[in-house]
């Protein structure tokens, strides 16, 4: 897990300076929906609903709304995608 963990962040270090600041703003809910909506290409909300965050749905929802806002991902009625 360390060496997935170090990887990773090397990988932060190669980012410009302005790409760090937009994902060291995300918070781990953001994280953990653009790394699903990423891995399976469309995503329902339901299914990034149902996080195991402690955040409420209204927060959810604000934080996927920041994620579309940010240019990060793609909303089309209840569907998450990528690029």
């Amino acid at each position: 897990m360390e060496k997935e963990f170090l990887k990773v962040l090397k990988e932060i270090d190669k980012l410009p300076s302005l790409d760090k600041k937009i994902f060291h703003k995300l918070n781990t809910f953001q994280l953990e929906a653009l790394s699903k909506i990423v891995l399976k290409k469309k995503v329902k909300s339901s299914s990034l609903l149902n996080s195991q965050s402690t955040l409420s749905k209204a927060q959810k929802y604000r934080c996927l709304k920041e994620l579309v806002n940010k240019g990060l991902c793609k909303k089309k009625h209840n569907l998450f995608y990528t690029f």
